[in-house]
């Protein structure tokens, strides 16, 4: 039986009630005597568990972060379908998209870091473009700094987090840098800048990286030209865009899909973990209308469809991930040239940052394989 739907919460929801029903039926017959206690103890504590299970088994439905038992317990065999879908990855990124791109002449002079003699650096942007002003956090490679290096370009991720969510998880978590660190060391990919901006604004708000109507934030902006222009004038990075790549997971997995698809002339690849191929607004933010051309915009599927970016996408999902697996089998359905999609299909995997960050690595060699600002030096 799996760990989500309604099954498995019905048998859930009858323990659990069967429980409380015993217990206020025996615990009142307990006699005063330290059997009685214990057996009060024993009941209280397995009410208590009970109550607990079905709240966890709520929230596991509701977020889909174990498929079944053996995803739980770890002792699942890892199955996995690897798919192909439109143009090969090299003539994806051979394309030369109409737009601006670094939409900036490089600096004759860099800035001073904000922390300098430390890879993890904290910037305060204000976007010119979008009109709005957030963190964006930096993770710079091992010798950045060095004057050996000092003529030096390197690469770019921009990574978007998942809601609820910060910059800080990429420079904490998900075995992002720490895997650029290795791998970068066995001559798999390039040095790597990792770049995380806000994308919550105001902070707590699931803007899903959209550009709202009249009144509201502009966040694809500030995330696909901004953030990039501004970047690009205050450090040492590849200008084309084969050197940049969008990387994201679940909301951030969108973000990521929409920003490489919707802007190629920055962004040459894309990494989308967990994601979807359309804005899931929650109850609290509404930016356009249904059907109004907003959100016809950030249809990714009728996109790829009918007018397909020159982009190279890598994609992780699993049939037991019910937020991603059908749009991202359907987005990889609809690939057709110059739009070059690779993926990674897992069986059993849930919707969690243990399975992505276990990823990571086989995402960031993909990379170094594929887009020419990736590939390592020798």
């Amino acid at each position: 039986m799996t760990l989500t739907g309604v099954p498995f919460l019905v048998v859930v929801v009858v323990v659990t009630l069967a429980a409380f029903v015993a217990g206020a039926v025996w615990l009142p017959r307990t006699r005063r005597s330290v059997r009685g206690f214990v057996g009060r103890f024993l009941a209280q504590v397995g009410v208590s568990i009970t109550a607990l299970v079905l709240v966890g088994v709520v929230l596991n439905n509701q977020n889909g972060w174990y498929a079944d038992w053996g995803d739980l317990l770890g002792s699942s065999a890892p199955s996995v379908q690897q798919d192909q879908g439109g143009a090969s990855a090299a003539r994806a990124l051979q394309a030369k998209p109409t737009g601006p791109g670094l939409d900036v002449p490089p600096p004759a002079t860099l800035p001073p870091l904000p922390s300098p003699g430390q890879r993890i650096q904290t910037f305060t942007l204000t976007g010119p473009h979008s009109g709005l002003s957030g963190r964006v956090m930096v993770s710079l490679p091992a010798g950045y700094e060095d004057p050996a290096n000092a003529s030096r370009t390197y690469p770019v991720i921009e990574a978007f987090h998942g809601y609820p969510g910060s910059p800080e998880v990429w420079m904490q978590g998900v075995n992002l840098v720490p895997s650029i660190d290795a791998l970068s060391g066995q001559k798999v990919i390039s040095d790597a800048i990792v770049v995380a901006p806000q994308i919550e604004f105001p902070a707590g708000t699931d803007t899903e990286c959209v550009n709202g109507g009249q009144g509201q934030p502009q966040v694809e902006t500030w995330l696909a030209r901004d953030v990039p222009d501004k970047i690009a004038s205050a450090l040492r990075v590849g200008r084309d865009r084969a050197s940049w790549a969008a990387l994201g997971f679940s909301s951030g997995g969108w973000c990521a899909a929409m920003a490489a698809m919707l802007h190629p002339d920055v962004f040459g690849a894309g990494i989308i973990l967990g994601g979807y191929t359309s804005p899931e607004f929650g109850k609290g933010y509404q930016p356009f209308p249904a059907g109004d051309s907003g959100a016809k915009r950030y249809d990714l599927l009728a996109l790829a469809r009918s007018s397909p970016p020159p982009v190279a996408l890598w994609l992780q999902t699993s049939k037991a991930d019910a937020l991603s697996y059908s749009s991202s089998t359907e987005l990889l359905k609809a690939a057709r040239p110059p739009l070059a999609i690779a993926s990674r299909v897992e069986l059993n995997a849930g919707h969690r940052m243990s399975v992505w960050a276990d990823v990571v690595p086989e995402a960031l060699t993909w990379l170094g394989a594929t887009a020419t600002g990736f590939r390592p030096t020798t």
